[in-house]
């Protein structure tokens, strides 16, 4: 596998302490520890001749592993990434560290994307990096095999732990309203069935 490093170099963890955005105590505290397992599996890492590569350039290599972590950003933020460790011809090995959103949909009712777009953007403001509304095949649908698509939004974080806070955040709104569309569907049905019997 041909390995071609973008050019964008991330910082290296420093002992600056800077981590995260500070939402409270907690928050802070959390990105401290994040940030020093993440130092200490760099040291691990470098104990096996894994060097996380730094510089652009471009080298040859076979991957044999790759596991999460985080990765401090240009603005000293922590943010996902994932370690690809590669060992080359010569038996020298390095680990590039390659950054991502996580990311999770959320099913809206018809015509109601860009409302809850907007309440989720401003409700939790700094933790959600990117909401944006994507057509994706429903399976849910009666006839999906055909290639009907419904609109979801789609909301992308900065880390895996702004995402769980979010998702544990909404999930009582969201098993809410999947009840109540539940009842109405069983409702609705039963009115059907009641006007074709009379």
């Amino acid at each position: 596998m041909v390995l071609r490093n973008s050019g964008r170099r991330l910082p290296e963890p420093g002992a600056d302490g800077e981590a995260s955005r500070d939402d409270g105590p907690s928050s802070s505290a959390s990105a401290l520890k994040r940030l020093e397992r993440s130092q200490w599996t760099d040291k691990m890492d470098l104990r096996f001749g894994f060097e996380r590569l730094k510089e652009p350039g471009e080298k040859t290599g076979w991957l044999i592993n790759m596991h999460p972590t985080e990765v401090l950003d240009e603005d000293k933020r922590l943010i996902s990434a994932v370690d690809y460790y590669f060992i080359q011809d010569d038996g020298s090995r390095f680990k590039v560290a390659l950054p991502y959103k996580p990311y999770f949909y959320i099913a809206t009712r018809k015509g109601c994307e860009r409302e809850v777009s907007s309440f989720l953007s401003k409700k939790f403001q700094g933790k959600i990096a990117k909401v944006e509304t994507v057509p994706k095949e429903d399976l849910d649908l009666p006839n999906h095999l055909v290639g009907l698509k419904r609109n979801y939004v789609k909301l992308s974080f900065n880390t895996v732990e702004d995402l769980v806070r979010v998702r544990k955040e909404i999930s009582p709104a969201v098993r809410k309203n999947r009840e109540q569309s539940h009842a109405r569907d069983a409702y609705t049905a039963m009115l059907s069935r009641s006007a074709s019997f009379s």
